[in-house]
């Protein structure tokens, strides 16, 4: 059964077990737990690792003087300590002590994922295709559906090792968490969940299908009941499966603080070559979340099934790719799950991506033992499908995991991104008349992009104090990005004014659930300027295609927060905009002076947004103008996202906020290959070609025709498609022209201009002066190659090739080059019967050829003497000679003649030297003709004596 069936096929049989009294994998009940902003640490605690050279004596002294207390060993990586005194004061005093290294908070982690409390009703397409399809796991399971002995251990709140469908896929693991409970049980259900989304057994008919189709999974328990852990206890769980044989490590968990102990424990983890995987988190917004935030770990944020980031998903610079994080059907714990429902849960939050992206990893790993940590990552990277603003952003990193990518398989389109909406800048605001006192005015709009700002300009014609609010659509737990507006306002010289924003909704006391309340964000504006401009933006990092509302009215009083800063009044080529010129210099405009000599080529930069990149370039700058032009050093690539980034201009001794913006260079034809040669051969052609730098390079094209006609990209025969740069093409007649055409394809689908190279078609013969031949005697060959209207060409390369008739091996008689005539001329002896044929081997411009082969058969020598040649009746006479060469035990007759025919009378077999000898006794008066017959074998000919007539008296 296809890939793509079998992973439609077994979510429709894991909607229900057969007492089950509703359809649809069951979605646990929870709040959406998300991440405290503020850090939260074990009291009384620090995690502290001391340095390699200090003996165990030095560390018990430190420990001493700490007035601290431990139950790990002194010789483990890292130490959990404990005393009286708060987890702050512990780790001042611990990085005091000379025998140590690093010290820490022992910081808590939390789970990432956000179930709800409702239950699945039907699948109806919602099931794992849905998303699985989004990675292309189908067609990489075609490529590969073994993780061999790529152990991916899940570190997580351990799991239901009897789940049936997890059966022969565990191997031993560990409870960090509580020493007196050394099996890894599941009792919040969260870890039963991800590590069944990288191992659940696949194609077993029931159960859901797991990324490593038939992986190894090693549950490593360090979180609780709670969904809540420690570093410690984090730290102890990497080390554990790093020692245990672990190659791929998910952490679906999460926590907005840096602790350099676990960071150590991480790094240590990849340089033992573990591939480390974690959550982005599910804050919604851009606060560092750790570990994923380390830049050894792969970080993965969450989208929906469409491959659009979800509003729950972390994002920031330090996230490396995203994956479908939305409704992820995976395995539950059975205790937890209601009766007469099949353990088969809905998992959705960067929890339920990270371990795809393990899955997959560990699926790379195994097809490339060799590949360090890095390389995993960046072959994942590098492979990903684009989504969002185009190239490495903050939301998808690199894109989208791409499954048949990673394992080899071509590559597909990257995920759509809607039009910019033109009104990304102050400059380009969408005008607004500004109502009279008292009266309102509404402009609709959406954020179809993520990050995007919308900016409108509010024209009142006089100071005047105004309310304004956005209505964002109403929350759906049902969607998986929702709006949370965030309105700025600015006056006519863009100082901050007023700042409002409703990022999640409230929360609903009878239930504890989010509220489905349309979501409101208000600011009151006293009399300013009369010109206002208003920006909305969404406080997560996601889109939101439904309409919002901006509503204006005039009168208000003022209060609330002030807006924050927003240093720019326009950048070009505008914010998510496509179609740049490949010579465009990009520009910055400030909203206000700043301090001139702060805008240099290291504060406004031009980046590769696919590599990452910084794009050289000249930077000048008029602070009449408040503008800084960038003039790149050579033209832009084309079909390329390029970023422009100001960071760290300063206005009045303070450092101005960091503004980013994304752009697209517009998609031209790519340049033909700069080099297109060819050679031709025998019923093939050489071909190879130079492919031109091209960033959006999909494959070469060669095309050939029969005769003097190119091809174009939809006629003649396909020979190549691929991204190699030589191809023999074969298959081909003799006595043909071919012509081809090459052409660089781009990931439009635009074809260069065609490069052409003609082979003309050859035509070659070969004839001998004799077919038949005596031993010891010799033939002339003659042989020529024109091309197929007979011009010649003096000096050709042709070569005569010769085998015996007993072999298949031809041997190289003689190499020769044709005269003016394009003929050739050899004399040949041949020893045995042998055959001949001639070549040509083609060059630059002519196709190769080759003759039919001719035989020459070499018949032996044999010599008959009678003696005597008279004799009376009753009286003998005898028959003898030699065959040359000697054919040492072959068998020769002699054949009488009577009747019309010749007739073998008696045979002999040849002595060593070749000879032979026949009595012969005649019973009857009168002349007998006789011969002797050599019948011929692999080396030669049949032969006979001449005709011996015997006169009998």
């Amino acid at each position: 059964m296809p890939a793509a069936l079998v992973a439609a096929g077994l979510i429709a049989l894991t909607g229900s077990s057969g007492t089950a009294a509703q359809s649809g994998p069951y979605r646990p009940p929870s709040a959406v737990p998300r991440t405290p902003a503020a850090p939260q640490f074990e009291a009384n605690a620090a995690v502290v690792k001391f340095k390699a050279s200090a003996s165990t004596a030095d560390r018990e002294a430190a420990i001493t003087i700490l007035g601290a207390t431990t139950e790990d060993s002194l010789g483990a990586g890292f130490v959990r300590l404990t005393s009286a005194d708060t987890a702050p004061e512990l780790v001042n005093k611990a990085k005091a002590q000379s025998a140590v290294e690093l010290a820490s908070l022992n910081y808590k982690r939390w789970i990432t994922a956000v179930p709800n409390d409702s239950y699945y009703p039907v699948l109806n397409g919602a099931g794992q295709a849905s998303y699985l399809n989004t990675i292309r796991m189908p067609q990489a399971w075609d490529v590969s559906r073994s993780t061999g002995n790529q152990v991916v251990a899940v570190l997580d709140t351990g799991v239901d090792a009897g789940h049936p469908d997890l059966a022969g896929h565990l191997v031993p693991g560990y409870n960090a968490v509580s020493a007196t409970r050394p099996n890894p049980v599941d009792d919040n259900g969260h870890g039963t969940m991800t590590l069944g989304i990288i191992a659940a057994a696949a194609n077993n008919g029931s159960g859901v299908a797991g990324i490593g189709w038939a992986a190894k999974a090693m549950p490593v328990k360090v979180l609780d009941a709670n969904g809540e852990g420690y570093d410690a206890d984090i730290a102890e769980g990497i080390d554990w499966a790093v020692a245990h044989g672990a190659k791929v490590i998910n952490m679906s968990l999460a926590g907005p603080d840096d602790d350099p102990v676990l960071h150590d424990v991480v790094k240590r983890a990849v340089a033992a070559g573990v591939v480390v995987v974690a959550a982005s988190g599910n804050n919604g917004d851009a606060v560092p979340q750790f570990p994923a935030a380390y830049a050894e770990v792969i970080a993965v944020s969450a989208t929906n099934q469409g491959g659009e980031l979800t509003s729950f998903s972390s994002y920031g610079d330090w996230v490396d790719l995203a994956a479908p994080g939305w409704d992820i059907v995976t395995t539950g714990v059975r205790s937890m799950t209601p009766a007469g429902r099949a353990p088969i849960w809905l998992c959705s939050g960067t929890s339920c991506a990270a371990p795809i992206v393990a899955g997959v990893a560990a699926l790379v790993k195994n097809k490339w033992p060799t590949f360090t940590p890095a390389q995993v990552a960046a072959r994942l990277r590098t492979l990903s499908r684009d989504a969002g603003p185009r190239g490495i952003d903050p939301y998808y990193g690199a894109g989208i995991v791409d499954a048949y990518a990673a394992l080899g398989g071509h590559w597909a389109p990257d995920f759509p991104i809607n039009p910019a909406d033109g009104n990304d800048q102050p400059l380009r605001a969408t005008k607004i008349a500004g109502p009279a006192w008292g009266q309102l005015a509404e402009v609709t709009a959406d954020i179809s992009t993520e990050g995007e700002s919308d900016w409108y300009v509010v024209d009142w014609g006089t100071p005047i104090g105004f309310q304004t609010w956005v209505t964002g659509p109403v929350f759906d737990e049902g969607h998986s990005a929702n709006l949370g507006p965030v309105i700025d306002v600015y006056d006519a010289n863009m100082n901050p004014l007023k700042h409002a924003e409703k990022p999640f909704p409230d929360i609903d006391p009878a239930t504890g659930r989010p509220a489905a309340a349309t979501l409101v964000a208000a600011v009151d504006v006293p009399e300013s300027t009369s010109l206002t401009y208003i920006r909305v933006r969404n406080a997560n990092g996601s889109r939101d295609t439904r309409p919002y509302k901006l509503s204006v009215f005039g009168q208000g009083a003022g209060g609330g927060p002030t807006a924050p800063v927003y240093p720019i009044s326009d950048v070009l080529p505008a914010d998510l905009s496509g179609g740049a010129s490949l010579s465009a210099r990009p520009t910055v405009t400030f909203a206000s002076d700043v301090t001139a000599s702060t805008v240099t080529a290291s504060t406004v930069r031009l980046y590769n947004g696919r590599s990452g990149a910084a794009v050289p370039a000249d930077l000048t700058y008029d602070p009449a103008t408040r503008k800084a032009t960038l003039a790149p050093s050579m033209p832009l690539l084309d079909a390329t996202p390029y970023k422009i980034l100001v960071a760290g201009v300063q206005q009045g001794g303070r450092v101005l906020p960091t503004i980013s913006s994304v752009f697209t260079t517009v998609d031209v034809a790519p340049q033909k290959p700069s080099t297109f040669s060819g050679a031709g051969a025998y019923l093939a052609a050489n071909l190879a070609w130079t492919i031109p730098s091209t960033p959006d390079f999909d494959q070469v094209v060669v095309r050939r025709n029969p005769g003097s006609k190119a091809p174009t990209p939809t006629t003649g025969t396909l020979a190549y498609a691929g991204a190699g740069t030589a191809v023999k093409n074969t298959g081909l007649a003799q006595g043909t022209t071919y012509t081809y055409a090459a052409w660089v394809k781009d990931r439009a689908g635009h074809y260069s201009p065609a490069a052409v190279k003609q082979l003309l078609g050859m035509k070659s013969g070969i004839s001998t002066s004799s077919t038949l031949i005596s031993y010891g005697g010799s033939i002339t060959l003659r042989g020529s190659s024109v091309r197929i209207d007979n011009k010649a060409y003096a000096g050709l390369p042709v070569n005569v090739y010769v085998r015996p008739k007993n072999s298949s091996k031809f041997a190289l008689l003689a190499a020769l080059k044709t005269t003016s005539t394009g003929t050739v001329t050899v004399a040949h002896k041949p020893s045995v019967s042998s055959v001949y044929m001639l070549t040509f081997p083609g060059n630059a411009d002519l196709m190769g050829t080759r003759t039919a082969d001719i035989t020459v058969q070499v018949k032996p020598t044999i010599s008959a003497t009678l003696s005597p040649a008279s004799v009376r009746l009753g009286q003998a006479s005898a028959v003898s000679g030699y065959v040359g060469p000697a054919h040492a035990g072959q068998v020769v007759y002699l054949q009488q003649y009577g009747s019309k025919v010749w007739k073998s009378v008696a045979s002999v077999k040849l002595s060593a030297s070749g000879k032979y000898a026949f009595g012969i006794k005649p019973t009857v008066r009168g002349q007998i003709a006789y011969r002797v017959w050599f019948p011929g074998d692999a080396d030669h000919a049949q032969a006979y004596t001449v005709n011996k007539v015997l006169s009998i008296s």
